[in-house]
């Protein structure tokens, strides 16, 4: 039996597993990410882990190769992680060549949305696709794209930067330097502040009085219980991201779009709208015939994407 590592390193948490061919998730494992110890401590710490896990793979001998995924800027070609907005002192880091070379093996690193989208890709609600469009829907938004059955990273690696698409030109700053792009409209930090403006404003809502008991959760719950305010916040969302499909769906004629992330919680909310905007303003396929999904593989879609990366092996 094949089988490939995988690993997410996130901020706070770092996610592992063993995983087979099909993205199947056999053994996983965690670990915290102390940022104290900075990039030459964590890297340690992931060796220690996957050696473990390397070992102990079943008969049939050892994985094929691990594939990492991080947020951040990543140049995937030549496995160094740039820069990452929650690995504090993480710059430059050629992490991939590191990990190789202690545990023997190829290794990959991409950005972990495109890790997210390769999992659903292969084994969640994107399957049997060859053209796809995956957004992470959390703190920000990201991105992932699947052409002709591989992943697309561009020129420079960093291709699907979906969350900084332009969908207000005149609207609010962002983080990274621009004003509208569809983070600032469709991400749960987004949503969150835009249902404490509206409240600040005088609009009716459950939460009227109270704003800083709102997050992203108590909201999903409020629209459940069909609180206007929240309804309507979720409306505003599946505008921007039918905005942005209309536009990545004519330029590319994919097939599909899974939308993941913790707030696509929402995604019962949002998605009439989404079709709506998509169905009116598409152009280039046909927006009956497109599949639109919500992930279905949580927490273990960057693992189970690891395999996609060693295609043919």
């Amino acid at each position: 039996m094949k089988t490939y590592l995988g690993l997410d390193l996130g901020g706070t948490n770092a996610k592992y597993g063993l995983v087979g061919s099909r993205g199947e998730v056999l053994e996983r494992g965690r670990f915290s990410v102390r940022s104290e110890r900075g990039p030459d401590g964590i890297i340690e710490e992931m060796i220690a882990d996957l050696k473990a896990l390397r070992d102990s793979a079943p008969s049939g001998g050892k994985p094929l190769g691990l594939t990492v995924g991080a947020a951040g800027r990543i140049l995937t070609d030549e496995g160094v992680l740039v820069f990452a907005p929650n690995l504090p002192g993480w710059r430059n880091v050629p992490l991939a060549g590191r990990l190789s070379e202690a545990l023997d093996m190829e290794v990959h690193l991409v950005n972990d949305a495109d890790l997210y989208t390769l999992g659903e890709w292969l084994a969640g609600a994107g399957s049997g696709l060859d053209n796809l469009v995956g957004f992470t829907l959390g703190t920000g938004v990201g991105g992932g794209l699947i052409l002709g059955g591989r992943l697309f990273t561009g020129s420079f690696g960093s291709a699907a930067e979906i969350g900084h698409m332009v969908i207000e030109p005149d609207g609010l700053p962002c983080g990274c330097g621009s004003r509208g792009c569809l983070e600032t409209i469709a991400s749960a930090t987004a949503m969150t502040r835009t249902a404490r403006e509206w409240l600040a404003e005088g609009r009716s809502s459950a939460f009227q009085g109270r704003p800083d008991d709102l997050t992203a959760a108590t909201l999903f719950d409020m629209a459940r219980q069909g609180d206007r305010l929240a309804l309507e916040v979720f409306e505003r969302v599946g505008w921007a991201l039918g905005l942005a499909l209309t536009s990545i769906f004519n330029i590319l004629g994919l097939e599909g779009a899974v939308i993941g992330g913790g707030a696509s919680a929402a995604y019962e909310f949002f998605l009439p709208r989404m079709r709506k905007e998509l169905a009116s303003r598409v152009f280039a396929v046909d927006a009956d015939r497109v599949r639109l999904a919500q992930a279905t593989l949580g927490d273990d879609a960057c693992l189970a994407g690891a395999p996609a990366m060693f295609a043919g092996r």
